[in-house]
């Protein structure tokens, strides 16, 4: 995997979480939990510019996740709030989705040939940024 691919992997990441925690941020009560899903919203915002900033700059675009997994994230979330939209299963919900998002960076990382170390390094702030996320949210187990 080369820079431009590695790139585009680590903004299709953070886009994903955005659109996740945006749909969880829309049927939830809690204001406690509200306010932890912003400050990671906001953290998923900056990696994702940040990544499409490093696109624009050689000369590229970010591709964007696809319209039909945006819908399938806002429903799948809404169906399960609807079950359940306490604290804890919020924060058990939100794990689930940073835990793939781990797994796939993992993955994409052993592929990525590192040939520039600010991707490389970014990728790692993503990284960082998931783990730190499940921290957080262990909290509300």
């Amino acid at each position: 995997m080369n820079d431009i691919e590695m790139l585009n992997h680590i903004a299709q990441s953070a886009e994903m979480g955005c659109q996740g925690v945006t749909a969880v941020r829309k049927r939830i009560k809690s204001k406690a939990v509200d306010s932890l899903l912003q400050k990671q919203l906001t953290r998923y915002g900056k990696i994702y510019h940040a990544a499409g900033l490093m696109l624009r700059n050689r000369g590229k675009s970010v591709r964007h996740i696809s319209p039909v997994a945006k819908t399938m994230t806002r429903l799948s979330a809404q169906m399960d709030l609807r079950r359940d939209s306490t604290p804890s299963h919020v924060a058990e919900m939100m794990i689930k989705g940073n835990t793939m998002g781990v797994n796939k960076l993992v993955r994409d990382l052993r592929t990525y040939d590192r040939g520039d170390i600010s991707v490389t390094m970014l990728a790692k702030k993503l990284l960082d940024t998931e783990e730190e996320h499940i921290h957080e949210l262990r909290t509300l187990l």
